[in-house]
């Protein structure tokens, strides 16, 4: 499963990966509110593509509430 250190890259990979199919793409948002983290996973119903994204930064996690 690839990781990736920055935004940028994350979200061509994911929108590149939701593209080729979207009915079978899946997104995971777990966020911890104790450590302020916030983990994106990217899948495909195949399984065969594993998109992973984790920040710490509040800019990321504030974009996302609106």
């Amino acid at each position: 499963m690839p990781q990736f250190q920055t935004w940028e890259e994350f979200s061509r990979a994911a929108e590149k990966l939701y593209l080729a199919d979207p009915m079978k793409a899946r997104v995971v948002l777990k966020y911890r509110h104790s450590d302020g983290s916030l983990c994106i996973k990217v899948t495909d119903d195949l399984v065969q593509w594993h998109l992973k994204y984790c920040t710490l930064r509040n800019v990321i996690v504030g974009g996302l509430e609106t």
